[in-house]
């Protein structure tokens, strides 16, 4: 796995389990905390096509009609964009790795032993019920999320998001089937917690949802700002 993509991979992780994807424009702000004590905000604006999750640092849009991703840095005031043919690409390569290497294997846990089960914790989050779900990746990976049941993601939706997972290495077929799993639940995560332990790195992180609004957003904004240098994708040949 590429270390400088690293950590923008785990921000789009804990980003991606809240953004969803409806008829309705929206723009959803949270809270997001990691497990030093350390918060930021995130925001994220959603159109029936098109998704852009910022962090402050690091922003990825997704055209989920063109299939292309960009990824900004807005310290290096650089980005780079991606083809969705990049990515699968990039994700076969990544699976024949994992089928070669019985041990990587063994530490991240079988891509098949993916479960969501539905938790008796609910709650109102952002002012939305939200039922509880817990969900696991093999026996290393494990999220607990609450998901607004009045707010559908459509199918295609999940789709396209699991292809970022690309970039995450040998973890990337686990994100694959967990984003099928995401499928069965009803409605989207308005908040998560993570908290697992993944190749000797541990993982702490809680997204909660503040405020969710409705209303048109700009084309604009689904844009790399002005100024910012384009530089070649790292899976691009």
């Amino acid at each position: 796995m590429k270390t400088r993509l690293f950590y923008p991979t785990v921000c789009l992780l804990i980003l991606a389990l809240t953004v969803p994807a409806i008829a309705d424009d929206l723009t959803v702000v949270s809270k997001v905390t990691d497990g030093k004590g350390g918060s930021t905000t995130s925001t994220q604006y959603i159109t029936t096509d098109k998704v852009r999750t910022s962090d402050g640092r690091f922003d990825t849009i997704m055209d989920l009609t063109s299939g292309r991703m960009i990824h900004i840095d807005h310290k290096k005031k650089k980005y780079e964009e991606t083809s969705l043919e990049a990515l699968r690409q990039h994700f076969v390569e990544l699976e024949q790795m994992l089928e070669g290497n019985p041990m990587m294997s063994a530490m991240l846990g079988s891509e098949t032993e993916v479960e969501v089960t539905k938790g008796s914790d609910s709650r109102q989050v952002a002012g939305y019920a939200c039922d509880h779900y817990l969900m696991r990746i093999g026996q290393k990976f494990q999220f607990e999320l609450w998901a607004a049941r009045d707010l559908k993601a459509p199918l295609q939706y999940h789709d396209a998001k699991k292809m970022t997972y690309a970039m995450m290495g040998p973890m990337a077929s686990r994100f694959d089937k967990l984003y099928e799993a995401m499928k069965e639940i009803e409605g989207f995560p308005l908040m998560t917690k993570i908290d697992t332990k993944v190749i000797g790195l541990k993982v702490q992180s809680e997204s909660e949802a503040t405020e969710v609004r409705k209303g048109a957003i700009p084309a604009g904004t689904f844009e790399p700002p002005k100024g910012y240098k384009k530089k070649k994708s790292s899976l691009e040949k």
